[in-house]
């Protein structure tokens, strides 16, 4: 009989922080920073506050609802047996092997500059890419708690060489570029927020560890709401200081470079090395986190009659559901071009956290300020995907057209497999 791996609130902090602290504020925040300009901090704060609201709720039906599954769980929980429920869980998978795809070629960006690779560099990207997902896969596989000391040791970098680079930065900050004069009209302040909140959506796989916890009752909203708080902060002090440290022309178009310029202009060659260094290797540790998490949604929706039952079965120290999230990743790495991929897997994240979110304040019962907040949750997330909706209707939507391809892959997908397996998702007893 194999051994329980036990969580705690220390490496369950780490592996939301990993999850998290990756492509998101490297990739994104230049993304976002071309859309807001010096206020792009602003959309990291509100961003922040919906995802602490949100994890509230994770919370709420992670105690009652531990699973593995997660949101999967959640889903069933909230909305019963049936298309609906099994088409977001998913949607939700889709969303999160694209989501690693994303950062795991992010991870071939970085790691190809890192080494100083100028011919072929495509390639190697891919190369790059796939490597990593391959590697990371095998030490699941076969070293469970080696990666899991890894994991915390690169959190623990990640976290210290970011914000010396914050505190870097602020000696050459220059008040004047954060004035309310320099921020651009109210719209891509909020169009930005779709980008901004794919850099917290990691933090959705503190609730897939639950029943490896000792007690989750206690451990469980220690470590979201740490997580979050953490990274939340981590963003504003990078956002700010990057926006007060670089020019105007600089912050709107250096793209995914932003920070890596950023720390190039200010700290010279040694600076943009050590930020290439980190943002290798928080990607490492995001998609890390993310086969974490989508082993444990196979596993759900295999135990609950939605995927075969064998991807459940046990493979060394994970399950088949490793192999196939990882063979799923690498095949999107090397055939799909993830342009949209953030704003698309923002909104589709956005899109199954406020179902989370209602569904919550649907199934659980408590006092008024449970209630409220958890009402707030919901309100946050339905804000959020206003904002990104009528943005993408004015300025991309071809987007939107794929978004709603997404959702209708979904619910055919879960309509034929129902009536061809004749199996439908099955809800957790309390």
């Amino acid at each position: 009989m194999a051994v329980k791996r036990v969580v705690t609130v220390r490496k369950a902090i780490a592996l939301g922080i990993g999850s998290m602290v990756g492509a998101g504020i490297f990739a994104l925040l230049g993304e976002a920073a071309a859309l807001a300009g010096s206020a792009v901090w602003i959309s990291f704060l509100i961003a922040g506050i919906i995802a602490l609201l949100s994890g509230y709720s994770f919370v709420q039906m992670g105690v009652r609802f531990p699973s593995r599954g997660g949101i999967v769980e959640y889903l069933v929980q909230a909305y019963g047996v049936g298309v609906f429920s099994g088409a977001c869980s998913i949607l939700f998978y889709i969303a999160q092997l694209i989501g690693m795809a994303m950062i795991a070629l992010a991870f071939g960006k970085y790691a190809t500059k890192l080494v100083g690779i100028e011919n072929n560099v495509g390639l190697y990207q891919h190369i790059f890419s796939s490597g990593l997902v391959v590697g990371l896969a095998a030490l699941q596989l076969f070293g469970s708690r080696l990666v899991s000391s890894i994991q915390r040791i690169i959190v623990i970098f990640n976290l210290v060489l970011l914000a010396g680079v914050a505190v870097g930065l602020s000696t050459f900050a220059e008040g004047s570029r954060l004035s309310v004069e320099t921020w651009p009209a109210t719209t891509p302040i909020l169009g930005s927020l779709a980008l901004t909140f794919f850099a917290f959506t990691g933090f959705a796989v503190i609730g897939n560890s639950v029943e490896d916890m000792r007690n989750p009752t206690k451990d469980l909203p220690r470590a979201m709401y740490a997580t979050i708080i953490i990274v939340t902060l981590l963003y504003l002090a990078l956002a700010i200081t990057t926006t007060a440290a670089v020019s105007h022309e600089q912050l709107v178009s250096s793209g995914p470079l932003l920070l890596i310029e950023a720390a190039r202009t200010t700290f010279g060659p040694v600076g943009f090395t050590l930020l290439l260094v980190s943002a290798t290797v928080a990607t490492m540790t995001c998609i890390n986190g993310g086969l974490y998490g989508t082993t444990n949604i196979t596993f759900a929706l295999a135990e609950k009659g939605q995927l075969p039952s064998r991807l459940g079965r046990k493979v060394h120290e994970s399950t088949r559901g490793l192999t196939f999230s990882a063979a799923m990743a690498l095949i999107m790495i090397n055939s799909m071009e993830l342009t949209m991929v953030a704003s698309l897997g923002s909104a589709t994240s956005l899109l199954v956290y406020f179902l989370v979110n209602l569904g919550a304040f649907k199934v659980i019962v408590g006092s008024v300020m449970k209630r409220t907040l958890i009402f707030l949750s919901v309100l946050g997330c339905l804000f959020a995907m206003a904002v990104w909706f009528v943005y993408t209707v004015n300025h991309s939507p071809v987007s939107l057209g794929i978004f709603a391809f997404f959702l209708m892959t979904a619910l055919v997908a879960e309509s034929l497999l129902q009536k061809v397996k004749g199996r439908r998702i099955r809800a957790q007893q309390e």
